[in-house]
């Protein structure tokens, strides 16, 4: 092949990935995907001018995948997919330099594991965005991955990166057979092995009854200039006369005019949410947006507090949680896992100084948020209750730790009107059952516009409400109390992973020999 067809690897790779995502793609398409990339690789061994090919091809990815992220902020979509497909490129680019300073095993070895430690670094740091994690693939396909409850989705990224390689080293020689026989044992074993878990199953835990709220409300256009009451009564109307239910569910913002958090107990509408759920005895979940101005000394003020320009004061704001129990006190959860850009300023002490909020800005908020230390649970009679907010469900290692914090019901509250009826709100949905699988925890996800739903411990889709529709799911849960060998571990194959690339860079490139 000669090098001037490397764009067409590029573009190739871009497609195939794509096409192997969910919604709509072939996710077992991904074992060939990268197969583009690895010739990209063999060809320009020796030459020059690799870079920018592996760029296209992940800017083709992330863009194909990811476009949607332009209806929520066209400069958030722009400097997102940029980015993403500049770490993505670099990544590769790493271990394509270092396989010249390593032996094919140590070549094999090296490309999971420091494709792997790029992708923990989207869980870990400042500008989060693990939405691309290729264990993530099978998002759409639950009963492939069950083993998700041992290992979690880097598994899925360990089976797709070591198949990947693997199948194209056996494609540049005249393989086998035999060997032909055990790639393909390689890729079929997991997914038997799943199947086996998939029927086998059953739901653990006692039941409860949950009803889940889809009141689709346009967040554009109508659902931030309603007062609260107004919201709230529009919920109320859509619980059904003369049923009891343990827990009602509605959406990330549902109340989203902004309410003093030192004041909230004596809120109207809080005041009436409590009045309903000591009448009816059922808890309620609710997404609301708050705010606390800050009456402390200048030289104290919070590291994630904003200045209000014309009136001058500090204030913080919040997106949260509200859950409102029969005999209970009011109880708080304030997101945690904050988009970049949008909800809080990367590395904001180092940035600040020199941008402003510029960042910010460009997200379309009002400022950075507050976030809660640790995972919170809320209780109610056996209920065991974690208050998922929106993009924190993406975050398999974070969900864990409710569940160990004693959660048995996972419950997403989220907002996906931002990005209209694109791909972007069913992926969203389709990585909520991964959770569910990793933890063997039913998940009641309440979504503003949609997609509702209730997902079992395997991460089957039992009841659903569809996009831009209104309505309600009377849902029968279950309350599971056991612990998964991935909740009890987390990320062990990523932290792995780290350590193994950190030895084989340090060798190929401290090292003085070199590999043809």
């Amino acid at each position: 092949m000669k090098i001037r067809n490397g764009w067409l690897l590029a573009v190739a790779a871009g497609f195939l990935l794509f096409a192997s995502w969910p919604e709509g793609g072939f996710p077992f398409l991904i074992f060939a995907a990268w197969w583009p990339l690895f010739r990209l690789s063999d060809l320009y061994m020796e030459r020059k001018g690799i870079f920018w090919r592996l760029y296209l091809a992940f800017f083709l990815f992330n863009l194909l995948t990811t476009y949607w992220i332009w209806y929520a902020t066209p400069a958030g979509a722009v400097m997102a997919l940029t980015a993403n497909s500049l770490l993505m490129a670099l990544t590769f680019w790493l271990w394509h330099k270092a396989r010249k300073r390593l032996p094919p095993a140590m070549q094999a070895v090296l490309f999971p594991a420091l494709w792997m430690s790029f992708e923990k670094l989207h869980y870990v740091w400042d500008l989060e965005w693990p939405w691309l994690t290729m264990g993530n693939v099978f998002a759409s396909v639950p009963w492939a991955v069950q083993w998700y409850a041992y290992t979690g989705v880097f598994g899925g990224s360990l089976w797709v990166l070591a198949g990947s390689f693997w199948l194209y080293r056996l494609t540049q020689k005249k393989a086998a057979p035999a060997a032909w026989i055990k790639w393909g044992t390689f890729v079929l074993l997991p997914v038997l092995l799943s199947l086996a878990l998939y029927f086998r199953y059953a739901e653990k835990g006692t039941e409860a009854r949950v009803l889940i709220l889809q009141p689709d409300i346009d967040p554009w256009t109508e659902k931030f200039d309603r007062p609260n009451r107004q919201s709230l009564a529009d919920l109320e109307s859509m619980v059904p006369a003369g049923r009891h239910f343990d827990l009602i569910v509605a959406p990330e913002t549902a109340l989203a005019r902004s309410m003093d958090l030192d004041r909230l107990h004596r809120n109207r509408t809080v005041m009436r949410l409590k009045k309903l759920a000591d009448s009816s005895q059922a808890a309620w979940l609710t997404g609301v947006s708050l705010y606390r101005i800050w009456h402390g000394k200048a030289d104290s003020v919070p590291e994630t507090a904003n200045w209000a320009e014309r009136r001058h004061f500090w204030y913080q704001i919040y997106n949260s949680a509200l859950f409102v129990a029969p005999r209970r006190p009011l109880a708080l959860y304030h997101k945690a896992i904050l988009v970049p850009g949008a909800e809080k300023m990367p590395y904001r002490k180092l940035f600040r100084p020199l941008l402003g909020d510029w960042i910010i800005d460009l997200g379309g908020m009002s400022g950075t948020h507050t976030p809660s230390p640790h995972p919170v649970v809320f209780r109610h009679d056996s209920l065991r209750v974690a208050p998922i907010i929106c993009y924190e469900s993406v975050f398999g290692d974070y969900v864990r730790r409710y569940v160990l914090r004693g959660a048995n019901l996972l419950a997403v509250i989220s907002n996906d009107g931002w990005w209209k009826k694109t791909s972007g709100y069913r992926q969203h949905f389709d990585y909520a059952r991964l959770r569910a699988i990793e933890n063997r925890r039913d998940v009641v996800r309440s979504a503003n516009t949609g997609r509702s739903g209730l997902i079992d411990q395997r991460g089957r889709v039992v009841q659903s409400l569809g996009y831009d529709k209104r309505g309600a799911i009377d849902a029968k849960v279950h309350l599971n109390t056991e612990i998964t060998f991935y909740t009890r571990y987390g990320d062990y194959l990523a932290r792995l992973a780290v350590f193994l690339a950190g030895l084989l860079l340090a060798y190929g490139f401290l090292g003085r020999k070199r590999f043809a």
